[in-house]
């Protein structure tokens, strides 16, 4: 080949590289408002009402404590007829409290403080490093035809019975369905960390079931996602994979090619820590392979990174093992 294409070539190499490792770059804090699904109308809490915007939640009988604790902010919502994205973003199971940042989300650490649950709604701050502020700065999923949620706490917890999380799924679902007509849809994107990424999972199966949805592109993002094995959550079982960069690590099995018939248009990317999530336990994240692997319609990546690093460190070394290969995902399917 003649040395100056080559060269020509290197250049252009170099130079789209920069440019892309720029796209990934932290962006600016932005400010949304966070709202409760339901919230107390007095100071003993005896009259609560449930919001207008998440009445599903009262119609698929979540209960009233969950209700109250569950947090949601609307980024980007216009109307149902220009709707051809679905963006949702879902934290991880949030611990007692004020509340805990997370990378996904981009949530602050005790962002719960002096929003409590006589407050119907609060402002908040998304962190720019997170991957929900750097899905929002995309080209792929414009302002005027994109409904974009997070949940900074869905209530999905790992010890809610099996009943009360489908209940659960059901108002996540048909709340997310009445954002946007299937038929204008192109894209369905759901991503989620530890019981958030359960959730996500749970999600994406039930539209992938829903034949109005089911050849929608859809994308789905898993960071280290916890599903209950004594449940059958996802199909998971209490078979486990050593990770295979750490050995004190593991995840439970689950088989996502039975749980995902319809494959045409599926994108689904897990990343696998394997940490024990609170110790003496028994509570892993969930995996479909004992090793990397790349399908197509699903790729999975195992780290030495702890559960709650995975979570929350945004941190640069631990982000471009955790955010940027997401991001640059998204750059593939696209």
């Amino acid at each position: 080949m003649n040395i100056q294409l080559t060269k020509f070539i290197t250049y252009l190499a170099i130079f789209f590289g920069a440019i892309q490792a720029q796209a990934f770059e932290p962006k600016s804090n932005f400010s949304v408002n966070l709202e409760r699904v339901r919230y107390c109308q007095n100071f003993w809490c005896t009259q609560q009402y449930t919001q207008p915007e998440y009445q599903v939640w009262d119609q698929e009988g979540v209960s009233k404590t969950h209700q109250l604790y569950t947090q949601i902010a609307r980024i980007q919502q216009p109307m149902r007829e220009n709707v051809r994205n679905l963006v949702f973003i879902a934290a991880g199971q949030q611990p007692p409290g004020y509340g805990s940042e997370s990378s996904v989300t981009g949530q602050e650490d005790n962002y719960k403080k002096d929003c409590g649950v006589s407050k119907g709604s609060c402002s908040r701050s998304v962190d720019g490093r997170s991957l929900a502020r750097q899905v929002l700065d995309s080209e792929y999923f414009p302002a005027d035809d994109t409904f974009f949620a997070v949940a900074f706490d869905t209530q999905f917890n790992y010890m809610v019975s099996s009943s009360e999380k489908s209940r659960m799924e059901r108002a996540y679902l048909n709340w997310l369905k009445s954002k946007a007509y299937a038929s204008n849809l192109e894209t369905i994107y759901l991503a989620g960390s530890s019981r958030g990424g359960c959730l996500a999972m749970r999600l994406a199966k039930a539209l992938r079931d829903d034949p109005a949805f089911r050849k929608i592109r859809t994308i789905v993002h898993s960071f280290d996602g916890v599903c209950k094995w004594d449940q059958n959550e996802m199909g998971v079982t209490s078979s486990f994979f050593r990770s295979p960069v750490n050995s004190n690590y593991l995840s439970y099995y689950t088989d996502l090619d039975a749980q995902f018939p319809y494959k045409d248009n599926l994108y689904i990317r897990q990343l696998a820590g394997g940490d024990e999530v609170i110790e003496f336990t028994g509570v892993h994240s969930f995996v479909y392979s004992a090793t990397d692997v790349s399908l197509g319609w699903y790729a999975q990546q195992w780290v030495d990174l702890n559960h709650i690093t995975i979570d929350r460190d945004m941190t640069p070394t631990v982000r471009d093992l955790t955010v940027v290969p997401f991001l640059q995902h998204l750059d593939d399917i696209f």
